[in-house]
């Protein structure tokens, strides 16, 4: 099977909590605090590798978590950071981040890698937190969650040559006598099902041994493929990874259609496609000679050519069964596809080796909103309340306000509501970070609520 589309949930692994604690030992009545921090997640990173040509291996599990870090210890032992999770893709993958519609990276090359999803930070220990105005720091911090990706990851094959034309045009023949590569061949239409690939080492034609390309066979393209008609239509896209393509005509036609009439459907369902594909470098292919006598052959071509006058330079006969014509265009493909590589990086580079991705809506940490949701009923509210000390007899009703920003909702996650000393300390960030003086603007007062990340803190204007 070819899978060249799939979905997967990617999670980074979570923090490490820090450790509250404070030394002890003989002789020493109040130590220090030395409680250490937690290790941070794991992240999940996208690697290209060249050997993988299909996204298959995905088929089975749809969801992956890199692993936890290790919680801090006493004695100010930080706990070790998890390992990143690497799942290989096939080169030529792209990446979409389907919470966003971002594209966010394109692996077009063997080793590059991309940081999809963020492990968790590790929580800090009490001893982080100690101070000349703290010297007993009585909280530590939770690690935090790992980054969750919604993705969709679309292949589309890297080959330097793309053979296109209509269904029994030889593609198939053509591509096993040049290449090591053995697609199904019969005679029906439709024979090919999923593009072949074949490496083309042109020292079989008499070039160096170290002058190879990679060639694709795509699925016959019919009238209508733009659309979805026929098979090719699935598979158009792989075609704008090449270099150069490579238009095989029927000269025996196909549904009595004339080669001139294949090369302008041919043509028309590319640019319905994608324009941009008529721009690249192409060869037009009369196929099948080795089955045609040499007058027809001639009477044929110029039939063609009287048609398409500007393609006479690039217009080749050949023979996939019998290798007539095949050295010379073999030769010619490899120059059109040295040219075309000049500007273009074929090796990982420090620059392009890792791609970091960060959805645009988180590129300011420091950003917030404050949103006012309703007014609660304090007897009827169920949720527990971080630092709640007024009760719902001296205030039966609160509003309740939403605030969120990627600090501050990763500074509540990271908050144990157990340790008061802790959630006094959302309150100090609240200050600084100026979201206190917001919710007042907001209409907010003492007693309130808000709801920042998964908790819920009773205001107070400190």
């Amino acid at each position: 099977m070819f899978f060249d589309e799939v979905t997967l949930e990617l999670e980074g692994g979570r923090g490490g909590n820090g450790a509250m604690c404070f030394h002890r030992e003989k002789f020493v009545a109040e130590g220090p605090p030395d409680g250490g921090d937690g290790g941070d997640g794991g992240n999940v990173v996208l690697e290209a590798d060249d050997n993988y040509n299909t996204l298959q291996h995905f088929m089975g599990k749809k969801h992956y978590q890199a692993n936890f870090g290790e919680n801090g210890a006493k004695n100010d032992m930080a706990g070790h950071g998890a390992e990143e999770l690497i799942l290989k893709v096939p080169v030529g993958t792209m990446v979409h981040d389907l919470e966003t519609k971002e594209q966010v990276a394109d692996l077009s090359i063997h080793g590059q890698r991309l940081l999809i999803a963020h492990g968790g930070r590790g929580g800090y220990g009490n001893g982080h937190f100690m101070a000349s105005t703290r010297q007993a720091p009585m909280f530590a911090e939770l690690g935090d969650i790992g980054e969750f990706r919604k993705v969709r990851l679309e292949l589309r094959l890297v080959a330097d040559v793309g053979l296109v034309g209509y269904p029994s045009a030889g593609k198939s023949t053509l591509i096993s006598h040049v290449s090591a590569a053995r697609p199904k061949i019969a005679a029906y239409p439709f024979t090919t099902l999923v593009p072949n690939l074949g490496v083309v080492n042109v020292a079989k034609f008499g070039g160096e041994e170290a002058q190879t390309f990679v060639i694709a066979d795509m699925p016959g393209i019919i009238e209508g493929a733009s659309e979805g008609k026929g098979l090719g239509g699935q598979f158009l896209k792989h075609i704008s990874r090449t270099a150069t393509l490579v238009y095989v005509l029927d000269p025996f036609s196909y549904e009595g259609l004339s080669m001139s009439e294949q090369f302008t459907v041919l043509q028309r369902e590319l640019k319905a496609h994608d324009p941009e594909l008529l721009k690249k470098d192409f060869f037009v292919v009369m196929n099948k000679i080795d089955s045609i006598p040499e007058d027809d052959r001639k009477k044929l071509s110029k039939e063609f050519l009287k048609d398409f006058p500007k393609v006479k330079k690039i217009f080749r006969s050949v023979s996939g069964v019998s290798g007539e014509g095949l050295q010379d265009l073999m030769f010619e493909l490899f120059k059109v596809i040295r040219k075309s590589k000049a500007s273009l990086p074929e090796v990982v580079t420090e620059e392009n080796k890792v791609i970091e991705y960060t959805p645009t809506r988180f590129l300011d940490d420091a950003a917030f909103q404050v949103e006012y949701m309703y007014t609660v009923s304090a007897r009827e509210f169920q949720e527990p309340v971080c630092g709640n000390v007024i009760t719902p007899e001296t205030m039966p009703k609160r509003e309740l306000y939403k605030v969120t920003g990627k600090r501050i909702e990763q500074v509540s996650r990271m908050t144990n509501p157990l340790q008061p000393d802790g959630v006094v300390r959302v309150f100090d960030i609240l200050i600084k970070m100026g979201i206190q003086k917001a919710l007042l603007k907001a209409g907010a007062v003492n007693g309130d609520l808000l709801k920042i990340g998964p908790h819920f803190f009773e205001f107070h204007a400190l």
